[in-house]
């Protein structure tokens, strides 16, 4: 026998052993990323088996389809109207995924695309609760809408997509509508400037009202004082006199009552 017959065997052996690992590794495994889980199917056919991320094992027919169950941030514009039908324009962040226990169904449903099955009953829900508001209502509201709005499309979506927050980024209004707050708001500003001017003009009349009053009142007490004391002007003088000789002589009358007369004195 040749004494390379064994030599040949075994080399004959790991050769095949190396294709059939090459072959195994072609066709019969199957590798998910992280933040990804993998829906088995068969043929385009889903057969319900979700692979974890890492190395798997899989038939020869076998495809695996990796779809993300990571938490997705997407943003979008809706048109909402409010209670009086005015039209408000938002911008919507939303947080969602998916977990591997709906996964099956839902690559079964709607494939990797489900965000377009899901947004509309999120914006529906962000509409409903608009509506309930005026729209001068809606930015002082705007916490309590997105509260309510998160609340209905968790309710709206359980079971199919795991909604985990919702915000407003923005809101903003119709021109035509903008346009009008503006209006009334410098018609608001006029209105308080007038009963601004109103209230100090107001102010101002009862001032010079009261002062009126007061020097009525005190010429009506000096006249009172004169008539019963014909002495008090007297008094007035000479409270007056700053010391020094006067151009003017006043003497007294000789009745009660009658006013007394200033002369000029002479000078030498």
């Amino acid at each position: 026998m040749n004494s390379k017959f064994p030599f040949i065997i075994i080399a004959f052996g790991s050769g095949f052993a190396l294709l059939a690992i090459i072959l195994v590794l072609l066709f019969f495994t199957a590798t998910v990323e992280t933040g990804n889980v993998g829906v088995v199917t068969n043929f385009g056919k889903v057969t319900g088996a979700v692979l974890d991320s890492g190395w798997h094992l899989v038939g020869p027919i076998d495809h695996v389809n990796e779809i993300s169950i990571r938490t997705i941030t997407t943003q979008t514009d809706a048109t909402c109207f409010s209670s009086d039908l005015q039209e408000v324009n938002i911008t919507l962040a939303v947080q969602t995924r998916i977990t591997k226990e709906n996964a099956t169904e839902i690559y079964k449903n709607y494939g990797s695309e489900y965000m377009s099955q899901a947004a509309p009953k999120i914006l529906d829900a962000l509409k409903a609760e608009t509506a309930k508001y005026e729209a001068a209502e809606i930015i002082a509201n705007r916490d309590k809408i997105r509260s309510e709005s998160f609340k209905a499309a968790q309710t709206r979506l359980q079971g199919f997509v795991e909604v985990q927050d919702l915000s407003i980024v923005n809101v903003t209004f119709s021109a035509d509508y903008e346009k009008a707050i503006e209006s009334k708001q410098v018609a608001q500003q006029r209105a308080e400037q007038a009963k601004y001017e109103l209230q100090q003009a107001e102010v101002e009349a009862q001032k010079q009202v009261a002062t009126a009053k007061g020097e009525a009142e005190a010429i009506q007490i000096r006249g009172d004082a004169l008539a019963k004391n014909p002495a008090v002007i007297q008094l007035e003088l000479i409270n007056k006199w700053d010391g020094k000789s006067p151009e003017t002589l006043v003497t007294g009358g000789t009745g009660g009552g009658v006013p007394s007369i200033v002369l000029p004195v002479s000078s030498k």
